[in-house]
Order: structure tokens, then C-alpha cells, then sequence
């Protein structure tokens, strides 16, 4: 019978999780569009000689700016939840198929203060919600 308590490090499997990587991937792909617009509109205030132009043109851009800002707070904030979310569903699932009582946390956090690289499922776990998510599992 397995350990009935063993750890993660959490950020590990945050970061190396596959819904991660595609939902980080798709809000960089937003990013630089919306940069895009920036960038554009960095050049015409630089081309730009009428001050008045010039002038409603970096109002533009700082209203870009900001809304690139809040999109990437957003983005963040949202998708963090609906990732750590998923995690915490599939890892009870993978915790009750393995008969484990509890899956703690270890990380910069230090919620484990120590503990046998035996009990460290990190890898094991982090497979298993890639399969999940991939509908393998």
C-alpha cells in the first residue's frame, strides 16, 4: 500500500501543467497583437510634426497601454483560477485512485518544511493531469 501523504511542488506542476502551456501560449499570441497596435501607434507619434496630432495620438497610446495592462492582469488572475481549478480536480482523482489521504504542498511556500524525495509525486502527478486534460486518462 502506498504512503498516505505525499507532496508536490506546485509550482512545478502549475508551470509544466499542458492547459498552462496552451493557455499561456494563446494569451502571448493576443499579447502581440495588441502590441502590434502599439508599436503602430509609437511610430506615428514619433512621424508625427503637428503637436495637436501628436498629442491625441500619445493619449492613444497610453489608453492602449493600459488596456494591455489590465488585459494581462486579467488573463492572469482568470486563467490561474480555471488552472488551479483543474489541478485540484484531477490530482483528488489521482489521490483516490492511489489511496493517498492527503497530496501537500512544497514549494517557495514551504508548506513541507521536509521531506523524502519518496514521498515527492511531482513527477507522477504532473503525468497524470497531462493525460487527463489530453482526455488520455
Amino acid at each position: 500500500m502506498p504512503a498516505s501523504t505525499v507532496y508536490v511542488d506546485s509550482e512545478k506542476l502549475f508551470t509544466e501543467f499542458k492547459m498552462t502551456k496552451e493557455l499561456k501560449k494563446a494569451g502571448e499570441h493576443q499579447l502581440q497583437l495588441k502590441t502590434a497596435k502599439l508599436d503602430s501607434l509609437q511610430l506615428q507619434v514619433r512621424m508625427t510634426q503637428d503637436e495637436k496630432t501628436r498629442a491625441l495620438i500619445m493619449q492613444e497610446f497610453i489608453k492602449q497601454q493600459q488596456e494591455i495592462d489590465a488585459f494581462q492582469q486579467e488573463f492572469t488572475a482568470l486563467n490561474s483560477k480555471n488552472i488551479w481549478a483543474r489541478i485540484a480536480t484531477y490530482s483528488a482523482d489521482y489521490a483516490e485512485a492511489k489511496g493517498y489521504d492527503f497530496i501537500l504542498n512544497s514549494n517557495n511556500n514551504q508548506t513541507v518544511l521536509a521531506g523524502s524525495k519518496k514521498k515527492d509525486i511531482t513527477g507522477q502527478l504532473l503525468n497524470y493531469i497531462n493525460k487527463k486534460y489530453e482526455g488520455f486518462q
